[in-house]
């Protein structure tokens, strides 16, 4: 049962209300009826299952609300004179919603009963109406931000409730002021429960009438219901409750006191009939002595809540190639699948890009015909010859070189090597490794003359066979011993030590000698295509530096020889820095062995029949040095 607070000097106003019932007129009083009815369509009945267009566009009812004693005086006695015995309520409400987001609705409540006895206090006096009144239009807006309430397990939504004072106070159907009421609602469904949960904050206008006082008010609803009957019937549990925030009535009364809050509590059930017409019942009790919170409540509903036809209507699809797959599954529509279809594309025949009979799941080469030639080892693929000399890839042993003119008889499809490049192939070549040079044998193809103490000058013309010489126009010195220049086994020997400025590749003046000798002996002997100039140093200095000095001088030599008419084709700079010492670097004597420039024949290279023997005299004569000795013999560092 519903209760107000306790009101002062209530016997005697309870007396007077007695003796004078027939000229008491309620003229004071508010929006008395507890219950706000969820929506049209929804499923429960004061706790928001909020519905968009995807389920329905439309939805429209009525619903009956009878509140039983929402309005009782009692003095500390329990005398109690209930100012509203009873009242009963219809909810007319019609709801739209579009973009599968947004609801708009309205609910215009209508007092068709009340009865009860007046009760006067203060100055006021509250009771029922005599007859219909019109309550407080009310809008409402229901916005979804997250999930579904009927397709997730959890949704939220935002809304709003605005009443139009269509209402008064004197027939208790409204506060005759705008009211405004902001809503969060949570709402879901998990298997076959749905749920929900919302919170309001409930402006109106503060008044207090028979010292009753009424006030913005904190709202909350909860509801859980299971589903069955394939879908159609939700049963549950709902409940609402109240607290007024404040009291005007000065009484210094927060929110929760006696007499500022109450509570109800219900069962329902909602019945969708023929994906249509959604009807309910429900009742319940009331808890509390706040104002308007009636001893029991019955509900009743009706709506016209048409749901969207769910349920898929099979209609043969077209098929445009009649292969017997519906156009909306055909990944290619206007093309028959075939007798190989394509497993991965449905509809699909099976690829065959190239046309040569193999489908491209099974084709290596998918955008080249295997052609009459196939490959045999990979399948639609046709043979190559990526050389093009004739000659099939698998066949061939130089597949990307081709024979040419002179194949080589012993390797198919491979070019005659010239290792030596003498211009003899390798294959009819005797010495294969050696050039025949200017000079070859007669006797052995390919093979140079023969040149017993190996200084390049074959026996057949070198007057002195045993003992590497150098070249000479005189017939009776070719091939003879020159005490300062001579070549043994491709080593140019004999010459004085170049000489360079300390730790630079500068060539002094007393390097011109021995540097001409060389010139003279390349001029001379035109067989030697490329010689080598290679320098070295001792270990003095870093062996990064001694690198870098050692490549500079070899240059700086090459630099000379061709200034001095020696064709560069001829020739190439090494430098090895530290890294071949002739001597232990114990010494100074040992360093200046190690420092030096060394020439050696390259192209073609020597070919030593014997082991080459030079001359006693000239045997000592020290290696060529990169560093001569300064004046009063005595040597530069690096």
């Amino acid at each position: 049962m519903t209760r107000t607070s306790r009101i002062a000097a209530l016997c005697a106003a309870l007396l007077a209300a007695a003796t004078g019932r027939a000229q008491a007129v309620p003229n004071d009083g508010w929006a008395a009826d507890r219950f706000e009815p969820t929506p049209a369509g929804d499923v429960f009945f004061a706790s928001d299952h909020p519905w968009y267009s995807a389920t329905r566009a439309f939805a429209g009812g009525l619903t009956l609300d009878h509140a039983v004693s929402p309005l009782v005086f009692r003095d500390n006695a329990g005398t109690s004179v209930a100012a509203i015995g009873q009242m009963l309520t219809g909810h007319l409400g019609a709801v739209v919603s579009f973009a599968d987001r947004v609801g708009l609705g309205v609910s215009f409540p209508v007092a068709l009963v009340q009865d009860g006895e007046p009760v006067t206090v203060g100055g006021s006096t509250v009771g029922a109406a005599s007859g219909v009144a019109m309550g407080d239009l009310r809008a409402t807006a229901r916005v979804r931000i997250v999930g579904q309430s009927d397709g997730d397990a959890f949704s939220l939504h935002a809304a709003a409730h605005v009443w139009l004072p269509l209402g008064s106070r004197a027939t208790n159907t409204g506060d005759e002021a705008v009211r405004v009421e902001p809503r969060l609602i949570a709402a879901g469904r998990g298997g076959a429960v749905r749920w929900s949960a919302t919170v309001g904050y409930h402006l109106r206008p503060d008044h207090v009438a028979a010292q009753v006082a009424v006030a913005q008010e904190l709202r909350v609803s909860v509801a859980i219901g299971v589903v069955a009957l394939d879908e159609r019937l939700t049963v549950g549990p709902e409940a609402w409750a109240y607290t007024s925030l404040g009291d005007p009535s000065q009484q210094g009364r927060g929110a929760f006191s006696e007499g500022l809050w109450g509570a109800e509590a219900i069962v329902g059930a909602h019945l969708l009939a023929a994906h249509a017409v959604l009807v309910g019942v429900g009742g319940g009790a009331g808890f509390g002595n706040g104002y308007g919170v009636p001893a029991a409540r019955l509900l009743a509903t009706v709506a016209y809540a048409p749901v969207r036809n769910t349920e898929p209507v099979y209609q043969r699809p077209l098929d445009s190639d009649g292969d017997d797959v519906g156009d909306p599954d055909d990944q290619c529509p206007t093309t028959p699948r075939g007798a190989h279809p394509d497993v991965a594309r449905e509809g699909c025949p099976a690829a065959d890009s190239d046309g040569d009979g193999l489908l491209d799941a099974d084709d290596r080469c998918v955008s080249e015909p295997q052609g009459a030639q196939p490959d045999p080892t990979r399948a639609g693929c046709p043979l190559r010859d990526r050389d093009s000399d004739g000659l099939f890839d698998p066949d061939d042993t130089c597949p990307e070189q081709p024979g040419g003119p002179s194949p080589d008889p012993t390797r198919r499809g491979c070019p005659s090597a010239d290792r030596d490049r003498d211009g003899v192939a390798d294959h009819e070549d005797l010495c294969p490794d050696v050039a025949a040079s200017t000079s070859p044998d007669t006797a052995r193809r390919g093979c140079p003359t023969p040149d017993g103490d190996g200084d390049m000058v074959p026996d057949a013309r070198d007057a002195c066979p045993t003992v590497a010489g150098v070249p000479s126009e005189d017939a009776s010195r070719c091939g003879c011993a020159n005490p300062r220049v001579r070549i043994v086994a491709g080593e140019v020997r004999g010459l004085a030590p170049l000489v360079f400025h300390t730790n630079e590749d500068g060539l002094k003046h007393e390097s011109a000698r021995p540097l001409e000798l060389v010139a003279g002996l390349l001029r001379g002997t035109t067989y030697i295509r490329r010689l080598a100039i290679e320098g070295h140093t001792d270990e003095r200095a870093t062996p990064e530096r001694a690198q870098t000095l050692s490549e500079e001088r070899a240059r700086s030599v090459m630099r000379w020889l061709i200034q001095h008419g020696v064709a560069a084709e001829r020739l190439e700079a090494r430098g090895f820095g530290q890294t071949r010492p002739i001597a232990p670097n114990h010494s100074e004597e040992d360093r200046l062995r190690n420092q030096r420039v060394e020439f050696r024949v390259v192209d073609p290279a020597p070919a030593v029949s014997a082991p080459a023997r030079e001359p006693s005299a000239p045997a000592s004569a020290p290696a060529p040095s990169v560093e001569a000795p300064a004046r009063h013999h005595r040597r530069h560092r690096h």
